[in-house]
């Protein structure tokens, strides 16, 4: 890790952490295709129907295919979910296929490694992607406090640290990763009646298209984007915070 990198990492990494903060995974891959979107549901669906045999339509889906085109926004954005009885679900848009854990679900790494394994194999044989764009590995964690007062992280005016209802967003590089961080102790965590408010530490990680071969090493890079990922949310973490998490280590 490079010396100029802000976030401290630390020398060990826990494999697991007691109670988990983690609300939500996702593993997103963009990619480039020729084939247009009318096609690409039913290609997809006949690969995985076995495993997620139900089909939701997202609202995105209702705006007229002209503009989603012009608002470059809607690019990436998923238009229709695949739902099974496991652990995860799939979202799917024109270019770009991400697994997502449920909510309150998580099922550690060595799942999710397995299942994204999985996908990935299925999404070629599909044969309608012609190389990847990007790989990003994301973890949305909740808290019940104001995480701030327990994160090695402050936001001042002058020399004085600002407290209260926060959100904060930087972009962090180290090669050849990319990461966005969100910290916000004001969050809507759910919906409905499982509407939790409280605070979210988010860290999305990512490599761009020259980075990777989606077909030839995603696997390795998914891993390395993940530690990576834990590497800033551990390092973040106050060294009197993290005993209360109760980590375990291999």
């Amino acid at each position: 890790m490079a010396d100029d990198f802000p976030i401290p990492i630390p020398d060990r990494l826990p494999v697991k952490i007691d109670p988990c903060p983690i609300a939500e995974a996702i593993l997103e891959i963009r990619f480039v295709t020729s084939e247009s979107w009318a096609t690409l549901p039913g290609l997809l669906f006949a690969r995985i129907r076995d495993r997620y045999p139900e089909q939701k339509t997202l609202p995105l889906a209702q705006l007229p295919e002209e503009m989603r085109r012009r608002e470059s926004a809607f690019t990436y954005q998923p238009l229709i979910q695949f739902l099974g009885r496991g652990d995860f679900f799939i979202q799917f848009g024109p270019r770009v296929v991400s697994l997502v854990t449920k909510l309150k679900e998580y099922p550690g790494w060595p799942a999710l490694e397995e299942e994204i394994t999985w996908l990935v194999s299925e999404l070629q044989r599909t044969r309608f992607v012609s190389e990847g764009e990007r790989l990003g590995v994301r973890y949305i964690n909740f808290f019940t406090f104001d995480i701030f007062e327990k994160l090695q992280l402050e936001v001042c005016a002058g020399k004085k640290r600002l407290a209260g209802e926060l959100s904060v967003t930087s972009v962090l590089s180290h090669r050849p990763f990319t990461s966005r961080l969100l910290v916000a102790n004001s969050a809507i965590v759910g919906t409905g009646e499982d509407a939790r408010r409280g605070s979210v530490l988010d860290v999305d990680v990512w490599l761009g298209p020259t980075d990777f071969d989606l077909f030839e090493n995603s696997l390795a890079k998914f891993n390395e984007a993940h530690r990576f990922e834990k590497q800033i949310f551990f390092g973040l973490l106050k060294p009197d915070f993290l005993p209360t998490l109760n980590p375990v280590y291999a």
